[in-house]
Parts: C-alpha cells; structure tokens; sequence
C-alpha cells in the first residue's frame, strides 16, 4: 500500500509549513532518505528527506502552507493506487476580489544567457533559485525569469531579489493606503508564531531587575585585542564579551541556565546561548553552543559566522533551537534601557542598549563612564530574585573586571 508522506514537525512550537517546491516529480524514484522537497518553516528553509523508498505517485500540496501532519504525497510502488485526496490542504494566500489571481511560477524556463556578472533566465529549463530567494521572491510578487542570477551557475541568490526588488517600480494594482485609510496586513509564519510564544511568555510570573556596567575596560581590552588579532581573524565585538560574561556567571548559578518544564525546572550543564537577531522574516534567536567552553575569538568567529547564515535563511533548524539562556540587544538602534520578554521555556533573558557616557561619582568626586544598562527578565516560578540579582552581579563584575574572562 502505498506509503503518506506527511508534512513534518520539525522543530518546538512548529504547527505548519510552507512547500517551497518538489525535488521530484511524480512518477519518479526515490530513496528512503533523499531529498524530496523544500520545505520553509517560520525559521528556516531546508530540504525534507522521503520518509520511504519508491515512486512518487502523487503530490497532494504541490506548493504552498500546509499544517503540521497533513499528507502532501504518496509514495509507493509503480501501479499502485492512492486514496482520492483532495488538493485543499494547501492554504494559498487569498485574493481580492476583483483583482487579477497571481500568476503559478512557470515549471520549466531555459538556460541560461550570460549578461555580465548576472545571468538572465530564458525559456527552456527550471530556473535556479535558492529556497530564500523563491520565498522572498513570491512575498514581493516578483517573476523570477526577469531576475539576474549572481550565484554559481547562474543561480538566483537572495540578494538578487532584493536588488530587483528595489529597481523595480510599484505594482499599480496595489496603491498606497490612502490618508487616513485602513490596510489589512495577513499575519506570516513568522509573525503567527512570535505572537504565539510571547503570548505564552506574558503568562509567566516575570520579574526585572536592572544593574549598570562600566565597560571602560571592556573597551580598552577590545582595542588591544583587535590590535593583536592576526589578519583575517573575526573581530571581537561588545557582544562576545557579553555573551563570555554571562556564560561564565551562567556556570556560577547554574539555576539560571534552566528551563521551566511546568512540573519541574530542567538544568542544563552546557550554556547555549540565543542571540535575538532581526531578520526580514522577523526575530529569529540562533544559538551559540558551549559558550562557556569557548574563548572570546571562538565566540566572535562563531558568532558572526552564525549570525550570517541566519541572515541569509541558511542556518540549520538545529542552530536555531534548544538554547538555555538568551541574549537581546537595541544598542545599534540608539535605545538606552529596554525590558526584553521571556523566550520559553527559557527562565531568564538579559536585555541590553547603547553604552552612553554618564557622569559617575567616584572618590568625592564626578567623572565621566561609559555605561552599559543591563536588564535582567525572569520567570518567578523558577528562579528568585537573591539568585537572578547574584547572577547579574556576576554578569556586571565579568564586564568590570574583564580580564577575568580570558
């Protein structure tokens, strides 16, 4: 009997899906294990392996949003007959009424004709495009056969969608809101799933509590080191002395680096560090493993290796999962203080802004520091106040003192 290929939860909190494209066409073969198709989740886009050994006999979800469990394929035996399922699975975005329906991306188009650095589809074969840039593209309801490819062998990369994007003038079917009107905006997976968590967040018992750092010796050393860094070598920046700060005070009170289970409270021994990125797909918080295990130049590398890929919609689910404690910064946005929400079940997240220069009374006397405000939100249930303001002592005296660090 021919097998279901079912749309699969691939990570915590998943719920759907969007089918990128098929890697097979029906009445093809394929391996248990090979890739079948691309699947965009509200994290990352990737390829999904077939679960079973055979020919595709039939793709239910040809494209588009599918929920969690629904079958989008049979695969089986050559001959072998599959139950009439209906194609509504899919979720495709609505239409107004009135306007005209989007037009399907042409199955086939053709080689390719050189044009500088640039290639241009023409007719003939499947256009080459990156999962990201097929899914940027549809968002921008942009024709990928007018898109120049920069990517090895003419393959359209995100960055070439962007660029059409931007040279291209604005859809007359779709005007500017009026003044004063009203636009609707559909919620993405994205979004959906942000709501969801913060909305579970908001329940916690959360509590705040907020120190001052002088990071003038975190500035002194991280010119020092970026002076004896060897050519090539990723720069240390504010943000891996903070990560190092709070996986070492992590290790201290290792109450923090948990996760709050609702019957229990799960310790961790390794601190995996989130670091809230903005992408154009909304917040995403890759995951830095081991940070405790790590000197400052293996953070810096890893994490603007990491950050990258996260950016390009590259980084693997498994990066962006299973952190123990999470770390948000609006510094490079001017904000001074902010008070960051909990990302479950995480108990605790540090929330950091701009260091600003402040008049500090030292000594009967005032000088000028520059400060860093760190805010520290936790999850009652889990941790008290004693440990969460002995933690961000520890975070502040590490940031101090940064030599302890090396």
């Amino acid at each position: 009997m021919a097998s279901e290929v079912k749309l699969p939860r691939l990570g915590q909190g998943m719920e759907s899906g969007v089918v990128v494209r098929w890697l097979k066409q029906e009445g093809e073969r394929v391996a248990a294990g090979e890739p079948l198709y691309e699947l965009d989740t509200d994290k990352v886009t990737q390829e999904v392996e077939s679960p079973s050994s055979g020919v595709l006999l039939k793709i239910v979800v040809a494209e588009g949003e599918a929920t969690v469990g629904t079958t989008i394929a049979y695969v089986g035996e050559e001959g072998e007959q599959v139950p009439e399922a209906a194609s509504a699975t899919a979720t495709a975005p609505s239409v107004e009424a009135g306007a005209p329906a989007p037009e399907p991306e042409p199955e086939r188009a053709s080689s390719v004709v050189e044009k500088g650095p640039e290639t241009v589809p023409v007719a003939g074969e499947r256009v080459k495009a990156s999962p990201l840039a097929r899914r940027l593209a549809r968002e921008r309801g942009l024709a990928l056969e007018g898109v120049g490819g920069s990517g090895p062998e003419g393959r359209i990369v995100a960055e070439d969608v962007e660029h059409a994007s931007t040279r291209r003038p604005a859809p007359s079917a779709v005007p500017a809101p009026a003044p004063g009107g009203i636009e609707r905006v559909p919620l993405t997976s994205v979004r959906r799933t942000i709501a969801r968590r913060l909305t579970e967040a908001w329940q916690a018992p959360a509590f705040q509590l907020t120190a001052s750092a002088d990071m003038s010796e975190v500035l002194r050393l991280r010119e020092r080191l970026r002076e004896r860094a060897p050519e090539g070598s990723g720069r240390i920046s504010i943000a891996d002395f903070l990560t190092k700060a709070c996986a070492l005070a992590l290790v201290r009170y290792p109450g923090v680096n948990a996760l709050w289970l609702g019957d229990a409270v799960e310790l961790h021994g390794s601190v995996d560090i989130g670091i809230a990125t903005t992408t154009e797909r909304g917040l995403i918080v890759p995951v830095l493993r081991s940070c405790e295990r790590r000197t400052l130049a293996e953070l810096a590398s890893a994490r603007a290796e990491l950050v990258s890929r996260t950016l390009a919609g590259t980084a693997a689910l498994d990066e962006l999962e299973g952190g123990t404690f999470t770390i948000t910064n609006l510094g490079t946005f001017a904000v001074e203080q902010f008070v960051a929400v909990l990302n479950p079940p995480q108990i605790a997240i540090l929330a950091t802004g701009a260091i600003v220069e402040r008049p500090v009374a030292r000594a009967g006397g005032v000088e000028i520091a520059p400060l860093l405000t760190l805010t520290l939100t936790c999850d009652h249930r889990a941790v008290d106040g004693s440990v969460a303001a002995e933690f961000l002592g520890a975070v502040r005296g590490f940031l101090e003192e940064p030599g302890l660090m090396l």
